[in-house]
């Protein structure tokens, strides 16, 4: 089996974008379930999502050197 070429950093941008776009939505829908306030439930996404994005992102690219459970 062959081992999957490593991800370079543009593609974990670009994942890591795309996944924000669903977690914003799904996030959007719950805040305002429980706050039933527009402003409330933009800051709480705003705010959850910003630092989201940031730890996505380290998290993807320190997988990307894992070796673990990958076939050689």
């Amino acid at each position: 089996m062959k081992l999957a070429a490593a991800e370079k950093n543009r593609r974990s941008i670009i994942k890591s974008i795309s996944y924000r776009i669903l977690s914003i939505s799904v996030d959007s829908v719950v805040a305002y379930f429980f706050t039933k306030n527009v402003y409330e439930t933009v800051s709480i996404v705003a705010f959850v999502n910003f630092y989201s994005t940031i730890l996505y992102y380290f998290h993807e690219r320190i997988w990307t050197r894992v070796t673990w459970g990958m076939k050689k």
